[in-house]
């Protein structure tokens, strides 16, 4: 019996690491990529192309510079991203929206998810109903609609047009909402026989004590923002509006991709969000345990 959970527990990890290389093999050549220049002079003082497609790949880890691609590693890359594109506003317009819409989740989701749990009124399972059924209507549905509201309004290219439709998730309502149920009553019910108003229940004791899942609900709503490309693609058409998703698209050229700029660009939107989230993956856990969420 212990010589078979060996084996598989050994067959477990092996899968694993094999799942954890094809995973991470895309993301470590794109790394290596962006690190990479177009051109280079050997020993000899002759300028060559590098061809980033060879394999094997020519890598050495131990020269110094580092060897990517039979070419010395340069952080220029970095440097041109900034220089040919306005990356510093699309990151700055990347920001700004996705902490807008993170900040207006937590809040409206945080409402709706305790309202859903903790008060009592008419009609409340069947409208929470009717929310979750919102979430069998693929986005591309209600496209169209959408953006003829932001458009008759007037918002086409603001931040007000691309926030609006994302003030409040369904999921988020969802994971307030099973949070809240697993909180103790105990601790409420004794606030209401002290006379304790509903929001100041809501606000002085199960918010503070929903910290955990407030904190998970603003990494996620965050990263989905942060990686939207969908709707800040439909929404803006001005280059100063665009956001880091729709700005990598200017590094692909009709005929030509300049694939190290391209790499640098992406490495440069993707190290913020995998820094946050292995910062904060102990709230994921923490929250789903909590409200029955499987990841």
């Amino acid at each position: 019996m212990m010589k078979k959970r060996e084996i598989s527990k050994t067959l477990m990890y092996a899968v694993l690491v094999i799942y954890a290389v094809v995973s991470l093999f895309p993301f470590v050549w794109s790394l290596l990529i962006s690190f990479t220049p177009m051109t280079f002079k050997d020993a000899q003082g002759i300028e060559r192309g590098v061809d980033i497609m060879q394999w094997p790949p020519e890598i050495d880890f131990f020269e110094l510079p580092p060897h990517f691609f039979g070419a010395p590693a340069t952080a220029e890359n970095y440097r041109e991203v900034f220089n040919i594109a306005p990356y510093g506003r699309w990151i700055l317009n990347t920001l700004i929206y996705s902490a807008l819409v993170t900040f207006a989740n937590l809040i409206f989701d945080g409402l709706a998810g305790y309202a859903f749990a903790r008060l009592r009124f008419k009609g409340r399972d069947t409208i929470f109903g009717f929310i979750m059924a919102t979430m069998m209507v693929p986005f591309p549905a209600i496209i169209v609609p959408t953006y003829l509201l932001i458009s008759n309004m007037g918002l086409i290219n603001t931040f007000s047009g691309l926030v609006l439709p994302k003030l409040s998730l369904v999921f988020g309502i969802f994971l307030m909402r099973q949070f809240f149920l697993n909180l103790s009553m105990e601790i409420e019910e004794a606030a209401i026989i002290d006379g304790a108003s509903i929001p100041r229940r809501a606000f002085s004791i199960m918010f503070p004590m929903a910290k955990p899942a407030f904190i998970a609900l603003g990494i996620y709503t965050f990263l989905n923002t942060w990686n939207d490309f969908m709707w800040p693609l439909i929404v803006t058409s001005k280059k100063e509006m665009f956001t880091l998703t729709i700005g990598l698209n200017f590094f692909k050229g009709s005929f030509f991709t300049v694939w190290p700029y391209m790499m640098a660009a992406t490495m440069l939107m993707t190290a913020p969000m995998i820094i946050l989230y292995f910062v904060s993956q102990k709230y994921f856990l923490e929250v789903n345990v909590s409200s029955g969420v499987k990841g």
